[in-house]
């Protein structure tokens, strides 16, 4: 029987793509950057009825390898990218019901949001200028997507619809938890072992992504009710990750909070090094799928005077542990 190419293709989990056995015509070779973390998968046409072994190799690579950039899929609809997801576990997406205060800009009544600087008030591609630009073309620092929940979602896809020229900015980067567990001292994984977080408030990050009605709301904050694991298992691969974030506002079982804050940031900057990082500079039509479960990421600001539009659809949630 043929199958796939991926000689010597060793996955974020230490896995080797050449073992997953994969759908003939399907390839996999690495993305470049630092380690294992990121992977190109090439031969599937997404916007395509595939085959049952074709979905299985995306899922069996998405499985092992945090990042999974699959190109050129000019063919990719925002419809059809809703139900690939569904390949992956049930549709997730922020915003329950018309009153949230964290509903998102979504592609029509899909459940898939709509990441862009387009100025939609106007026809064609103008985009936002004056004091909203600034908002809309921000940096976003590292995290894992929606942390302020105590289900996140397992697996994000974003698809490049706009992109800006290169020199304007706009990358997005990724970092490897996995490793960045693995890089601890051994006092440190020990004094780690069994401690949880506690994440910002649906609302303080809706606040700080600009969304209009928690900018638009002035009640005060109320701490967030929902813990996670500072030191997350992948229920795959077995492997631990160190999954604290930007979004991590406090670690818990401290009486000192001095001491805190100094191990929260010393966690957060030994996971921002270079040596864990992957970035993705985007090529129109890449569609990305990473592993929230094993991953952290973070976007570049752009020049606002380009459009960078992205259409992002979730699925899974799940409780870490």
């Amino acid at each position: 029987m043929l199958m796939g190419t991926a000689t010597d293709v060793i996955l974020q989990s230490g896995v080797a793509a050449s073992s997953l056995g994969l759908a003939p015509g399907v390839t996999v070779r690495p993305a470049g950057g630092p380690g294992s973390l990121a992977v190109i998968v090439e031969g599937i046409d997404l916007s395509t009825d595939l085959t049952g072994d074709q979905i299985r190799s995306l899922i069996a690579v998405w499985s092992h390898a945090g990042l999974m950039v699959v190109p050129g899929q000019s063919g990719l609809t925002a419809a059809r990218q809703a139900a690939v997801v569904e390949w992956f576990g049930r549709r997730f997406h922020r915003g329950d019901g018309a009153a949230a205060i964290d509903q998102l800009p979504m592609v029509g009544d899909l459940p898939v949001q709509l990441l862009s600087n387009r100025d939609r008030r106007q026809p064609g591609d103008a985009v936002i200028t004056g004091p909203k630009m600034a908002a809309a073309t921000q940096e976003l620092k590292m995290h894992s997507d929606v942390q302020d929940y105590s289900s996140p979602p397992d697996l994000t896809t974003l698809h490049g619809i706009h992109i800006p020229p290169t020199e304007a900015g706009g990358r997005t980067h990724f970092w490897d938890l996995f490793a960045a567990y693995e890089a601890l001292d051994d006092d440190t994984r020990a004094r780690l072992a069994g401690m949880r977080w506690r994440p910002h408030s649906t609302y303080k990050t809706m606040k700080g992504v600009n969304q209009p009605k928690a900018l638009a709301n002035d009640a005060p904050d109320q701490a967030s009710v929902v813990t996670h694991p500072v030191v997350r298992t992948h229920p795959v691969s077995g492997r631990r990750a160190l999954w604290v974030s930007t979004f991590t506002e406090e670690l818990l079982g401290f009486d000192d909070a001095d001491e805190e804050r100094a191990l929260r940031r010393r966690l957060l900057a030994h996971i921002g090094q270079d040596r864990f990082r992957y970035t993705h500079t985007w090529t129109a039509h890449d569609v990305l799928f990473w592993d929230n479960r094993s991953v952290n990421h973070a976007r570049d600001s752009w020049d606002g005077r380009y459009l960078r539009e992205m259409h992002r659809a979730q699925a899974g949630g799940s409780v870490p542990f």
